[in-house]
C-alpha cells in the first residue's frame, strides 16, 4: 500500500501537481488509497476537460476553494462553497451530502463505549450494534477487504486484507490474512451463502466466526448484550 501511495505521487509529479480551476463536478476519481487511523488517504484525480491528472492527500485543496475532506475505500468527499460532495471511483458526477463529514464511532472503536474484548469473545451492547449495522454499515464493510480464498480449485472462505486500525475487525483481534471459513458453523464456500449468513446476523444476539490463521483454526465469538 505504501508503494502504491508513492506511485500515485510519482505519477502526479510526472503529469503536473495542479489541476485546472473547477468544482467537484469537473473531476473524476481514478483511484484511492483509503485513510486509516495513522495515515491520510491519497486520491488520484482527473480533470474532465483538460485531462490532467494529479494525486492529492486528504485535507489538501485540489484547486483553491475545492478541498478533499475525506478519502474512503471507494469514495472521496469534497468541500466546495460550504457544501460537501461524495464522488466514487468511476462515477461521472458527485452527490451532495447534507451534513459535514465527521469522524464518528464507526471510524475508530478503540475508545468507544459499549465494546469489550475478552479472549476470543467480543461483547457489544445492543445500542452500539444498532449504530454499526444501521446507517454506518457501508462504512464498516469498507474497513477491510474480503477476497475469495481458493484451495485446490475450491472456494474455502474469504480472506481479510487491508484491515483499518480501530475498526471492528481490528478490535475483534482479526488480522490481515485471516480466512473466514464459517459463520455460526455454516460454511461460507460461495458468495450466496456468505451473504445469507451475514444477513442473518442483523437479528442475532450472538455469532461465531471460524477462521484460519497461519493454517491454525481459530474462533471469534460476538455477544450482543
Amino acid at each position: 500500500m505504501k508503494n502504491f501511495a508513492g506511485l500515485l505521487f510519482l505519477l502526479s509529479l510526472l503529469m503536473g501537481a495542479s489541476l485546472a480551476q473547477g468544482n467537484p463536478f469537473d473531476y473524476n476519481v481514478l483511484g484511492v488509497i483509503a485513510s486509516s487511523q495513522n495515515q491520510k488517504g491519497v486520491a488520484l484525480i482527473k480533470h474532465k476537460t483538460s485531462g490532467r491528472v494529479a494525486a492529492f492527500r486528504e485535507g489538501h485543496d485540489v484547486v483553491p476553494g475545492c478541498r478533499i475532506e475525506k478519502i474512503f475505500r471507494k469514495t472521496v468527499t469534497f468541500s466546495f462553497n460550504n457544501k460537501f460532495y461524495d464522488l466514487s471511483v468511476g462515477d461521472e458526477n458527485p452527490t451532495e451530502v447534507k451534513s459535514t463529514p465527521a469522524v464518528n464511532v464507526a471510524d475508530n472503536l478503540v475508545h468507544a463505549d459499549g465494546i469489550e474484548r475478552q479472549g476470543n469473545t467480543l461483547k457489544v451492547t445492543r445500542m452500539l450494534k444498532d449504530n454499526l449495522v444501521g446507517e454506518n454499515l457501508n462504512k464498516i464493510l469498507m474497513q477491510a477487504a474480503a477476497v475469495p480464498h481458493v484451495e485446490n480449485g475450491r472456494l474455502t472462505g474469504f480472506q481479510l486484507l487491508e484491515i483499518d486500525q480501530g475498526s471492528i475487525f481490528d478490535i475483534a483481534g482479526l488480522k490481515n490474512g485471516d480466512i473466514i471459513t464459517h459463520i455460526n458453523e455454516q460454511p461460507i464456500n460461495d458468495a450466496a451463502l456468505a451473504i445469507r449468513a451475514l444477513s442473518q446476523l442483523k437479528a442475532a444476539t450472538s455469532a461465531t466466526f471460524s477462521y484460519i490463521r497461519n493454517r491454525k483454526p481459530m474462533e471469534l465469538v460476538i455477544q450482543i448484550n
